[in-house]
């Protein structure tokens, strides 16, 4: 990592960098390059885990309500609702999160865009952005006493051919350790290594960078900041972790039918496996998307 700054004081510490200036300048300019190695490693759940879980005070941080990962009696009731008789841990957290992914709009407006919005607000709106669909996520599971927490970071798209800001969650996972978790993308208990992590906290509007300064008759101006990504080399593939086999249903094709297709995935690990199961084009389909929860070796 390459620290930088001018004028140039830096202070750097395990969790964070400090730059300081004593000096009056028209103009600061801080930063870091990096170059980051991101396996491609899964946390893997092997068997149920209960739910609800008992976990005796354990991270009772991250089961509380916060400034705009809050809690009210909608977002509860919700929950409950979707939870409904839910007695396995894992499937309970992929309910909800297949909720959010499904109910609420990705919509990149002005409102959403700009400013982090609270999960109350996004769960009456049903719209936001990424920061939007993982607050009222974390609510929910919050809601209910599972502890989750916000990441902030940077994530490849092919919308531009690059990487841009991100947010998604971690859940802890009793004896596991805290899962990742991407509603936007459809992750679930899993992220691709193209997810850059640069933090995580308890609230999504707590802010990577902050500025003090004592003076008299001098302000600051803070500039947003810039970040940029880019490959520099790829490693090997892994092998796949499900078998796919797609089956024209030609047996049921009559007049007027328009696409009958039978999907076959079998869950070749021994863990909870989530996939998406991706119809790139096809008549009279609106959703082309289906997510799916396989447990170990299900078919």
């Amino acid at each position: 990592m390459d620290i930088f700054s001018n004028p140039m004081t830096v202070i750097e510490n395990k969790e964070s960098i400090t730059y300081i200036w004593n000096q009056i300048n028209n103009k600061y300019a801080f930063g870091l390059k990096a170059k980051l190695k991101v396996k491609n490693e899964r946390i893997k759940v092997k068997s149920k885990i209960q739910f609800p879980y008992d976990f005796n005070r354990e991270h009772t941080e991250y089961v509380k309500e916060s400034e705009f990962i809050d809690i009210n009696e909608d977002i509860r009731k919700k929950a409950n609702e979707i939870l409904k008789g839910e007695t396995d841990y894992y499937v309970a957290v992929y309910k909800a999160s297949e909720w959010v992914k499904n109910n609420i709009e990705y919509d990149l407006n002005t409102l959403t865009a700009q400013a982090v919005k609270e999960s109350s607000w996004v769960l009456e709106n049903k719209q936001g952005v990424c920061d939007e669909l993982t607050n009222l996520f974390i609510s929910m599971l919050r809601s209910v006493g599972i502890p989750a927490r916000f990441v902030t970071g940077m994530v490849y798209t092919n919308l531009d051919d690059g990487w841009g800001n991100h947010g998604w969650a971690e859940v802890y996972f009793p004896e596991k350790g805290w899962v990742p978790w991407d509603v936007t993308y459809g992750q679930f208990g899993w992220i691709d290594p193209s997810h850059i992590k640069l933090g995580d906290s308890i609230d999504s509007g707590e802010s990577s960078i902050e500025y003090h300064w004592k003076s008299s008759n001098l302000d600051i101006s803070a500039q947003g900041l810039n970040l940029k990504a880019s490959l520099s080399e790829k490693g090997t593939k892994f092998d796949p972790l499900v078998k796919l086999q797609i089956k024209p249903l030609d047996e049921n094709i009559k007049f007027g039918s328009y696409l009958l297709i039978g999907v076959l995935i079998e869950n070749l690990q021994d863990n909870y496996l989530s996939d998406n199961i991706i119809l790139i084009k096809g008549p009279k389909v609106e959703e082309n998307v289906k997510n799916v929860l396989l447990k170990p070796k299900e078919v």
